[in-house]
């Protein structure tokens, strides 16, 4: 299970200054925002990108997003729908706000191996004399750019970057000293970065990244979001083999179907197989059916196998994946 931090709300009509400034000295991307119940998230992306006065409200940029739960066979799934627009979701029991995930607490309770040079991306490069509007520009689209001074890199941007701006201005005027936002520079706001000159495991490397939400490897970025795309690709790409299972289409193997999926994509999330095979037998093909499941995953050289014989196909598969979990939770941990 991921970490949830005990994030306090945000009111509904607070202004977008204090909430810029919440966010930059908590280092969180979102905030869950109230009113006399919950209304959403807001990002810190969605404000600093834009030109806006401090006194505006946030209700103005509360999204509805994905909120995670503590249902053992949803959550994983909610997820990554969730956290492949967002880097922080909302976490709730019984309909109870708890607190909030974020993308990097999910990515380091996976059993991850993370090769940097695959998940690593190509960054934009800009010259520090342009200004903050160019920012915003790019920063709408990625997460983070370099900037050099004469083709050498000198520093970083990202949206935090320009947090540390935006949290001291007063009616589009920046403080101490008084400049007007349009004659702001990169170089007044670009940050130094965390260079990675050699590869490192995943523990390191989550480490860096919870501390400076981003790294320079190669002169790319990686970031959560980079590795968590890879990971995406690797989920999609990795399918379940199917033995024998020749149903009669329809809506009841339609859920066989999904439930076996489903639970795959879940494998995958914890323990990383190398193949995961499902192989169905017909033991009694008279009268009343009689069948055989038999699930079979290999991970990291390891085999964990289960079979269930009975009648009725939908309660096998629940047995068969009820089973199988027990084995894939003993190998975790």
């Amino acid at each position: 299970m991921f970490q949830i931090k005990k994030i306090r709300p945000v009111d509904i009509n607070e202004d977008i200054g204090r909430i810029v400034f919440k966010m930059h000295e908590s280092k969180m991307e979102g905030m869950p925002v109230f009113s006399d119940h919950y209304e959403g998230m807001v990002y810190l992306k969605d404000i600093v990108v834009r030109n806006l006065d401090i006194s505006t409200k946030v209700r103005v940029f509360i999204k509805k997003v994905p909120k995670l739960t503590d249902g053992e066979n949803q959550i994983y799934d909610l997820a990554n729908r969730g956290f492949k627009d967002y880097d922080v979701l909302p976490f709730f029991v019984n309909n109870d706000y708890i607190g909030v995930v974020s993308l990097l607490d999910y990515l380091s309770s996976l059993d991850l191996k993370i090769d940097l040079d695959k998940v690593a991306i190509e960054a934009r490069i800009i010259d520090q004399n342009e200004t903050i509007g160019v920012a915003r520009n790019i920063l709408n689209k990625e997460e983070v750019f370099l900037v050099s001074d004469k083709n050498e890199i000198v520093g970083a941007v990202n949206c935090f970057s320009l947090a540390r701006i935006i949290s001291t201005k007063r009616d589009r005027i920046l403080t101490p000293d008084k400049i007007e936002e349009d004659e702001i520079k990169i170089k007044d706001f670009a940050e130094d970065f965390v260079k990675i000159e050699e590869k490192i495991g995943k523990d390191e490397l989550i480490e860096l990244l919870r501390e400076n939400k981003y790294v320079v490897y190669k002169n790319k970025i990686i970031t959560p979001k980079t590795i968590f795309r890879n990971l995406i690709k690797f989920e999609e790409y990795m399918k379940p083999e199917f033995s024998g299972f020749e149903l009669t289409e329809g809506i009841y193997t339609e859920v066989i179907y999904k439930e076996l999926n489903n639970f795959a994509k879940k494998v995958q999330k914890i323990i990383k197989p190398e193949k995961i095979k499902f192989h169905l037998k017909k033991l009694k093909k008279t009268g009343k059916t009689l069948y055989e499941l038999n699930g079979r995953i290999i991970a990291g050289g390891r085999i964990i196998s289960a079979n269930v014989t009975g009648y009725g196909l939908l309660d096998l598969v629940q047995e068969l994946i009820d089973k199988l979990e027990v084995q894939i939770i003993k190998a975790k941990h």
